[in-house]
């Protein structure tokens, strides 16, 4: 089965790099992200064959509408229990303000990558607008008898209840809150620092997985919120030392930090930060610069921009440019 993953940013979004955030929580927790969205299907698929994310290259042959436009989708195989290969559609529509030729267009992704690869195909479209109103969920088309009718999986992020949410257990469900949160305070700084402290809080309190769920789940939620959710650097520094004075945050210390990606959250950078202020020794800071190395090639392999990943790994641009050079 694969997952085509579709993300278009909004230019209210600023310098966030919306698409980038939603593919990598979605690369990173893939399982989960189809257990919260469609667990009927989530039974079925074959989690202990990795899911494989198709080439961007090929991507761009199926869905060539879009030329000129920053691309960060991806095709996503995965296999079901019975050994059948299956493939998923994932629209991630971002754009802030409403698109009558939405539905058309997920049709035409749709027979696109059917008539390229014949294989059944899932389709997801998660809407993040704040309009109630638009439910592009039907493509309709009719000419003299002729006529054709194409449905598909529509969620809307109003419609999810912010309790029901923040009960789940589910990454994505915070991940829907922090968007939510975001349409909420685009203009509000206060208010979205709250709100980010919250979320903070919220994952830290739900953090007992089991150790290497728990530093991914930690991570990746970390990483979307701080980048989605982005506050001036005063209330930024304020939100650090309210996380640190709670129980969790002085827990967050210890968890396993030496295996946390690096710098991918304020919080962990703030942690790894304090950790070399203790007085680590020179051996172990070159080997976390090279691992910071390491994970900025990783980050543009998957498609990032230089300036998002100079800001999560803590290298300037130029020593990011220069490992884009050398791949």
């Amino acid at each position: 089965m694969a997952i085509n993953i579709v993300l278009e940013k909004p230019a209210e979004y600023g310098g966030t790099d919306y698409d980038g955030l939603w593919k990598k929580m979605i690369h990173e927790l893939f399982e989960e992200f189809i257990l919260f969205f469609i667990p009927s299907l989530s039974e079925e698929i074959d989690f202990s064959v990795k899911p494989e994310f198709l080439q961007q290259e090929l991507f761009r042959e199926v869905i060539d509408d879009r030329r000129g436009k920053s691309i960060a989708d991806q095709i996503v195989k995965v296999y079901l229990k019975d050994g059948k290969e299956k493939w998923i559609l994932v629209h991630i529509e971002v754009q802030g303000n409403e698109d009558p030729d939405f539905a058309k267009r997920m049709f035409r992704y749709y027979y696109r990558i059917y008539d390229k690869f014949n294989k059944d195909i899932v389709t997801i479209a998660l809407i993040t607008d704040t309009s109630t109103s638009y439910r592009p969920d039907t493509y309709h088309y009719s000419f003299h008898g002729t006529s054709l009718t194409y449905t598909y999986n529509m969620f809307k992020f109003t419609d999810f209840k912010e309790s029901e949410l923040m009960e789940s257990a589910n990454p994505f469900a915070i991940a829907i809150l922090a968007a939510q949160y975001a349409n909420q305070t685009r203009n509000n700084d206060e208010k979205r620092y709250r709100f980010k402290y919250k979320l903070f809080k919220m994952i830290l309190q739900k953090a007992h997985y089991p150790s290497n769920e728990q530093r991914m789940y930690i991570a990746s939620l970390l990483y979307f919120i701080d980048y989605l959710l982005q506050i001036p650097v005063e209330l930024s520094k304020k939100l650090r030392d309210e996380i640190m004075q709670t129980k969790e945050g002085k827990q967050m210390v210890y968890i396993d930090k030496e295996n946390l990606p690096l710098s991918w959250a304020e919080l962990e950078v703030i942690f790894r930060k304090e950790g070399e202020e203790k007085g680590e020794k020179k051996g172990i800071k070159k080997g976390r610069e090279q691992e910071r190395k390491s994970v900025a090639q990783t980050m543009l392999e998957e498609g990032m921009s230089v300036e998002l990943v100079a800001k999560c790994v803590t290298l300037s641009i130029d020593e990011v440019k220069k490992i884009a050079e050398e791949m």
